[in-house]
């Protein structure tokens, strides 16, 4: 089994990307990461094992499902886009770290043009 990311973790990575902001609008137990007003990560760290809520392709949603067990739809999201990682030990570290990279991509891109460049510091 691979090493597990901590909800520790998963926070601290969610909240050094560039104009995060964080809180807790579902309940204390949903930390729910944002960009721009826009939803890219919710990590459910009360849950054992801690599960983190993305964003993804259909494509690679569909593909992720199917290779690892711990990767399902997400409850109250659209299930084309979004899925929850149980943070079991099935998908390493790394790949997990990914994934909540890849969300942030998707949710940035989907910005207007002005808050993109705003978050890469272009005027």
């Amino acid at each position: 089994m691979n090493e597990r990311p901590s909800p520790e973790y998963l926070r601290d990575h969610c909240g050094q990307k560039p104009g995060v902001t964080s809180g807790f609008p579902f309940g204390e137990e949903h930390l729910v990461f944002k960009v721009r007003g826009k939803i890219f990560v919710v990590l459910h760290a009360e849950e054992s094992p801690a599960k983190v809520t993305f964003k993804a392709d259909p494509e690679l949603t569909g593909l992720l499902r199917g290779q690892y067990p711990s990767v399902r739809p997400a409850r109250y999201f659209d299930k084309r886009y979004w899925s929850t990682l149980a943070c079991d030990g099935t998908v390493p570290e790394d790949e997990a770290t990914e994934l909540i990279d890849a969300s942030y991509d998707i949710v940035v891109e989907s910005l207007n043009k002005s808050d993109r460049e705003a978050l890469r510091g272009v005027r």
